[in-house]
């Protein structure tokens, strides 16, 4: 009946201010979810090592002919004492000596194996999984854990091959008793703990490696190294220079618990005088005298 008025209260209802609305409490946002724990971490890791290694066809045969190389390699050298006495004016005086020399020799190759080609692969998916909350410990422990389980089958082979092939130690264990069983088993856990080093020893260098060719040169220097200072070729006590660079050298330490462990001074009285080789009450005595 307006259409003047109704325009005017139209403008009018325009020109008021538009209501404030009252802004509501927001809902927190949730929180970035939280990662798999630790050791949770640690479990996928070695899983995931144990399928690669197990998925790479060749390098499992290559890691699986390994033992049994060393192991038949071990029944090779000459003579019927084993790690028991020799004859000081047979034809093998020194096999308890080369005996132990072939099985470190095998764990420094076990282990290097295991770790030298690791890293250098690795890196891109490494940093795709720490973006996405993986912990660089977990990371390492689950390749630590793997190689270490893997380094304990290998030794054990060559030491039953040994063992059982050549003979045991006689003279019993320097830790565990001085049963045979304890020698073995001694004997066992040294080679174990050389192969699990060496392992940790190529981890390192395959991270400092940067192409794939060093990674072989790196390989064939661990093992030269590792033949030279393991003081069974030569002697190493007494030689200024060649004695402290040894004391760096995993090989040394682990041919050094063998030695002590099959007690080479006792089996084989031509044996090269070298102290590391004693037992603790054998180098007690030797000092006091």
């Amino acid at each position: 009946a307006d259409p003047y008025a109704a325009h005017d209260a139209y403008l009018a209802r325009q020109q008021e201010p538009p209501p404030v609305d009252t802004p509501q409490p927001r809902a927190e946002e949730p929180g970035p979810a939280a990662g798999p724990s630790r050791w949770r971490q640690i479990a996928i890791a070695a899983r995931r090592q144990g399928w690669v290694m197990i998925g790479d066809q060749r390098y499992f045969i290559f890691l699986t002919m390994l033992p049994v190389l060393f192991g038949a390699i071990a029944l090779l050298v000459p003579g019927h004492a084993g790690l028991g006495p020799a004859n000081p004016y047979g034809t093998s005086p020194d096999e308890a000596v080369e005996i132990l020399a072939v099985l470190n020799i095998g764990a420094v190759v076990i282990g290097t194996s295991l770790g030298i080609r690791d890293l250098l692969g690795e890196q891109r998916i490494f940093r795709r999984d720490q973006a996405n909350g993986l912990s660089a410990s977990a990371f390492l422990a689950g390749k630590i854990i793997v190689y270490s389980l893997v380094a304990i089958i290998a030794t054990g082979i060559i030491t039953t091959a040994a063992v059982v092939g050549k003979g045991a130690p006689t003279h019993g264990a320097a830790l565990l008793g001085g049963s045979t069983f304890g020698a073995a088993v001694e004997l066992f856990v040294t080679l174990a703990a050389t192969a699990i080093v060496s392992a940790m020893v190529a981890l390192v260098l395959s991270q400092l490696a940067k192409y794939s060719e060093q990674i072989l040169l790196a390989a064939v220097l661990i093992v030269l190294i590792s033949v030279v200072f393991a003081g069974a070729m030569f002697p190493l006590a007494g030689r200024f220079g060649l004695e402290q660079i040894s004391w760096l050298v995993p090989s040394r330490w682990g041919f050094a618990a063998s030695a002590s462990t099959v007690d080479v001074h006792a089996v084989n009285l031509l044996a090269t005088t070298d102290d590391s080789w004693n037992r603790s009450e054998e180098r007690r005595v030797g000092k006091e005298c």
